[in-house]
């Protein structure tokens, strides 16, 4: 699995993009194993456009579908970086199981 998370500051906030891309393998695994469901933290997550709610949550499978990741903007670096830890941990661990 390939991950990518990158933290950039625009404007004074701190946006997070992560993407995931899985081999053929992996994406084999994830379907007869059963799809990982991610938990995005919103702590200190600003609100989204066009979302009355933020999103608290993605499949795995959703997410490595996804062709420019997933994007989320903070108000500070801390809350960032404490979303890109939690995300990273997940996805590191989602395929171990199976």
């Amino acid at each position: 699995m390939d991950v990518e998370i990158l933290n950039e500051e625009t404007g004074g906030r701190v946006a997070v993009r992560v993407a995931v891309r899985l081999s053929g393998r992996e994406t084999s695994r994830l379907f007869l194993s059963g799809d990982t469901l991610i938990q995005l933290p919103t702590d200190g997550a600003l609100p989204e456009e066009g979302a009355p709610i933020p999103r608290t949550s993605i499949f795995l499978s959703e997410l490595a579908g996804l062709r420019d990741g997933f994007r989320r903007v903070f108000a500070d670096a801390a809350a960032a970086q404490a979303y890109a830890t939690s995300v990273r941990s997940q996805l590191t661990t989602a395929l171990e199981g199976s």
